[in-house]
């Protein structure tokens, strides 16, 4: 999902979670955002294919995006 579809998601009290996980093959981090029925979405990419997961270079510029969908509190997973 997008970051527009996300916090559209977000606005109607559809997500439960965000978390940033690390993503050694993309160099860099992703946001995934579990939904209030456990579904689970990865944040993907507007300028890339539509199902291309979309990697932060930072957790502070994953952070930042959590942040415009919505969220105050993130959980940051290095697992």
């Amino acid at each position: 999902m997008e970051l527009k579809e996300l916090k559209v998601l977000f606005d109607n009290g559809g997500l439960k979670k965000i978390t940033v996980k690390r993503a050694p093959l993309m160099n860099g981090y992703i946001i995934i955002a579990q939904t209030t029925n456990k579904n689970v979405h990865v944040m993907t990419s507007q300028r890339e294919e539509s199902n291309t997961p979309r990697a932060f270079k930072t957790i502070d510029s994953a952070a930042a995006n959590a942040q415009k969908i919505g969220f105050k509190k993130i959980t940051v997973d290095f697992t």
